[in-house]
């Protein structure tokens, strides 16, 4: 999600930031569902982009329940990002902000701490940053590939990315080479592959629809004998998240590369289906999926 299409500008950006850190949580939640209910009240864009989303999820909703769902998710949203300002990383452990399962945890860090790379991806599912945020506090060194071209907003937050420990890369040439390099030497790369990037990508069956979604991802694990592993980050109804960390995903290789970079692609987007249907109301994406722009092949 775009922390602009929130504020509504980089200013209001900054000045959410000082709010979410001097006043008590629960300021900050009872603002955001004012505010999603505002959305909902005049039809806002994000809201409108959001509830069409969502209707690929859950095709089964009737138009009331769908704003209902789009209604929570913008409020997911405004707590997600008020908790990601207001929680120091101190906080995030002292506190034990982050939940997890102790095994799936055992085995991820052993994947991040192996020769060979780990590809770490997930949709854009509540508190995702919080999730990177955290293994970083473990210890853990993270690049993370962020939107190429990021508008004054996302590097607003991708400096507080920095400044919390990730090295935050918008995808380039460049940054694409630093990432063969750091997968190669046993590396973590962090990214989200649920939104289109470029719309130059052929399209793969999502929620059973045509959409063009990336496979960067896939092409790194492959170039670099890497493996995958999908995270995200659920928000409990105590204020708490709980994080999901997948097995390990060794790539497919068949001998035919565009072939090996389908078949992958569509192991991951099952999983990453998965997690978006667990809680489609922290699916926060605010970005169309489906639709083309006018103009693309």
């Amino acid at each position: 999600m775009k922390a602009q299409d929130i504020f509504g500008s980089p200013p209001g950006l900054v000045l959410g930031m000082f709010i979410a850190r001097v006043t008590p949580p629960r300021f900050g939640y009872w603002l955001a569902r004012r505010m999603a209910r505002w959305m909902r009240r005049n039809r806002y864009d994000m809201f409108r982009t959001l509830r069409e989303n969502l209707s690929y999820v859950v095709p089964e909703a009737d138009n009331a329940a769908l704003d209902d769902l789009t209604e929570e998710a913008v409020y997911q949203a405004g707590c997600c990002y008020f908790d990601m300002f207001h929680y120091r990383p101190k906080d995030i452990l002292s506190k034990g902000i982050v939940q997890y399962d102790p095994e799936e945890w055992a085995e991820a860090s052993r994947l991040f701490a192996d020769e060979r790379g780990t590809v770490a991806v997930g949709a854009h599912m509540s508190n995702f940053d919080l999730a990177a945020h955290w293994f970083v506090l473990q210890g853990f060194a993270l690049q993370a590939l962020s939107l190429p071209n990021p508008d004054r907003g996302d590097r607003v937050i991708n400096n507080l990315r920095r400044e919390r420990g990730i090295d935050v890369t918008p995808i380039s040439v460049r940054s694409l080479r630093d990432a063969v390099r750091r997968l190669r030497q046993g590396g973590v790369i962090i990214t989200g592959v649920d939104r289109p990037v470029t719309h130059e990508e052929d399209e793969t069956l999502f929620f059973g629809a045509p959409a063009v979604l990336p496979r960067g991802h896939i092409r790194l694990a492959l170039q670099t004998d890497s493996r995958a592993l999908v995270v995200y980050c659920l928000r409990q109804p105590d204020g708490y998240y709980r994080l999901h960390l997948s097995e390990g995903i060794e790539m497919v290789r068949t001998g035919d590369r565009k072939q090996d970079i389908e078949v992958n692609t569509r192991r991951v987007l099952a999983l990453i289906e998965d997690s978006i249907r667990s809680a489609p109301e922290q699916w926060i994406m605010l970005t169309p999926v489906w639709r083309r722009p006018a103009g693309s092949r």
